[in-house]
């Protein structure tokens, strides 16, 4: 995780106080890492393992698999936004670690660290905005 803070612009103390911010987590397979409706409270790096995202159909309760996420990857990024709620369920399809990371942790340390709290969005919007054009893709091709 060091190697890629530092592709995005952190360095030293920065990026030392950034990594003390994260808690690890186990996941058995089929673990919920987060479901439909919770409050979104904290963001997750795939340290390790795969996690499947699923969304409600509308047919009934059926769901669909959205995504499957590998090692290296951020999911549940929407937690820093204020009052989000999950609109997905992100379930472990094999054993996972994912490092954790609050909402009060973040805003904390972009009060000490700015020029690198908006390096972490930026690199969030650019997550973002991948998994938009390939959403968009997919769908592009059903219509």
């Amino acid at each position: 995780m060091k190697d890629f803070l530092s592709t995005i612009g952190f360095n030293g103390r920065a990026q030392d106080d950034f990594l003390k911010l994260f808690i690890e987590k186990n996941l058995v397979t089929d673990d919920i890492l987060f479901d439909y409706h919770d409050i979104a409270e904290n963001l997750y790096f795939i340290k390790n393992g795969s996690l499947a995202v699923y969304k409600l159909t509308g047919f009934l309760k059926k769901m669909q698999v959205v995504a499957l996420l590998d090692s290296g990857t951020v999911v549940g990024e929407a937690a820093l936004l204020d009052g989000h709620i999950r609109n997905t369920q992100v379930v472990a399809i094999e054993g996972s670690t994912v490092a954790c990371l609050s909402k009060q942790d973040y805003k904390r340390f972009c009060v000490e660290y700015p020029e690198e709290g908006f390096c972490f969005l930026e690199y969030l919007f650019f997550i973002t905005s991948l998994r938009l054009e390939k959403t968009s893709a997919r769908l592009a091709k059903i219509l």
